[in-house]
């Protein structure tokens, strides 16, 4: 990780960004949203924070436009990926509408594909100090283009990955399954297979165009997807393409390789293409699943993506 952004301010001081808007899930709630701001009021901070109800990318957005509306600059996802997601697509916005100067802090609590990746602490004492200091990191965001079930073309960002079938599946039923522990984990992955096909697909990258038959497509910018499976080792968030892993056959083939994608051992592989492109383009056969961080959006391909290099400041 080397990208990061320096601030002409005191050397002490402690909030650059002002301070942390905390937005978690009704599971952080139970546990480590007050675990949070009581280790930052330790420090001298008075965070602010709200629940999203439901656990929802949409319910975390509009907690986050609220909260951008009234000054907030640091908003802080606290818990699983869909609340990332939700302040992610708040903060391009603001971005996109020239209010730049914002930032976004991560405590996954376990339970978060993207604060992985950038080894931020689960721990809340430990993940308050990473709210503090001027320590930023600029990441690439990806933006996708699908067609929504309505055909007509929709968009999205995201900051971790864009995924298409049986991983797509895995990840938004690991979003409802994190409280049943390793039996959640196993009925989300089992009931993903049962509703996942291959089909054949064309795929377009920067210097190439490939023909095969897809059991599932990753486009990562962070290494971590699925409920921590580490399936993009070499994805790296700040050099502006994106990893894309392929997964050929039969979503069987991937499942059988749960364990060695959990470790990041499963490359090179035969049935697993590799490549690193600025675009995406894919066209499926037949309907597949998409997801974006994790979160399952209306319709799927026709799918591209391109990189959007920078655009988002992660503290760290």
């Amino acid at each position: 990780m080397t990208s990061t952004e320096r601030h002409d301010r005191r050397p002490g001081e402690l909030l650059p960004y002002g301070t942390p808007y905390l937005i978690g899930d009704p599971a952080a709630a139970r546990h480590g949203l007050t675990e949070l701001r009581r280790a930052l009021a330790h420090a001298g901070v008075v965070a602010e924070a709200a629940v999203a109800r439901p656990a929802s990318a949409s319910a975390a957005r509009r907690l986050a436009e609220r909260a951008l509306n009234g000054g907030a600059r640091l908003l802080v996802a606290v818990g699983a990926d869909p609340i990332a997601h939700g302040l992610v697509e708040a903060l391009h916005a603001a971005d996109a509408a020239h209010e730049p100067d914002r930032a976004l802090g991560l405590v996954g609590l376990g339970r978060q594909d993207l604060a992985a990746t950038f080894g931020l602490p689960d721990d809340p004492e430990r993940a308050a100090s990473h709210l503090l200091g001027v320590g930023v990191f600029l990441a690439d965001l990806g933006r996708a283009r699908w067609q929504g079930p309505d055909s007509v073309q929709r968009s999205g960002v995201f900051a971790n990955s864009a995924e298409l079938g049986y991983p797509a599946e895995v990840s938004s039923r690991l979003q409802r399954a994190t409280r049943a522990g390793r039996a959640g984990r196993l009925a989300a992955s089992v009931t993903a297979l049962a509703r996942s096909h291959g089909t054949p697909v064309r795929l377009t990258l920067d210097h190439t165009t490939v023909e095969f038959r897809l059991a599932g497509l990753v486009v990562a910018n962070g290494q971590f997807t699925m409920g921590r499976m580490k399936v993009a080792p070499r994805a790296l968030p700040d050099d502006g393409r994106m990893n894309v892993l392929a997964f050929e056959g039969q979503p069987l083939t991937i499942y059988a390789r749960s364990r060695e994608l959990y470790y990041g051992t499963h490359l090179p592989h035969p049935q697993i293409r590799e490549y690193q492109s600025k675009l995406v383009e894919v066209a499926t056969a037949e309907p597949l699943t998409l997801a974006l961080d994790g979160c399952r959006v209306p319709g799927g391909p026709p799918l591209a993506v391109d990189v959007l290099p920078k655009a988002l400041r992660i503290k760290i």
